[in-house]
């Protein structure tokens, strides 16, 4: 029976690269924000729009938004991103999902839970002009700016093309 810890040494012993202990940690501390963010996401939409329909995307992609928030037969798509430091927001994983919202003519608001998202705001506002919005969100106390955002999309009254 073979060891598992000579399994988990076994490439580094023929030139492959093991990842380094700390970067895992940092990697599921990470994934365990951001699944504790969604969740208070999702809290406070159904708190914001009690008779909104909400569909959570729990599948990993870059192409498609975390949530779909439909209140009053309109949609919009929301996506969430988890900074672990409270840095710019670059929205450098935004681009594939902007390309498809682009082509699809979607609205979407990017919730971050921390940083200036300045260089983002910019990234978003070139690919889906006035169909884009992002939001400083880290609880209710940000609930309003939330609110206005999403309401702000919901009132455009044409499809872009």
């Amino acid at each position: 029976m073979i060891d598992t810890s000579v399994r988990r040494w076994l490439p580094t012993w023929i030139g492959g690269r093991r990842t380094p202990q700390p970067f895992r940690a940092t990697s599921s501390r990470v994934s365990r924000l951001a699944a504790r963010y969604d969740a208070e996401v999702d809290a406070a939409l159904q708190r914001l729009w009690p008779k909104a329909r909400i569909y959570h995307d729990r599948e990993f992609t870059r192409d498609r938004a975390d949530f779909l928030l439909v209140v009053r037969g309109r949609g919009v798509m929301i996506e969430t991103k988890v900074k672990s430091d409270p840095g710019l927001f670059r929205g450098s994983t935004l681009p594939p999902l902007l390309d498809r919202l682009q082509r699809d003519g979607r609205r979407l608001v990017v919730l971050v839970n921390q940083g200036d998202p300045a260089p983002a705001r910019d990234l978003i506002s070139t690919k889906l002009g006035d169909r884009g919005r992002i939001v400083v969100w880290s609880g209710p106390h940000h609930d309003q700016e939330l609110h206005q955002a999403v309401e702000a999309l919901l009132h455009q009254t044409t499809r872009h093309a």
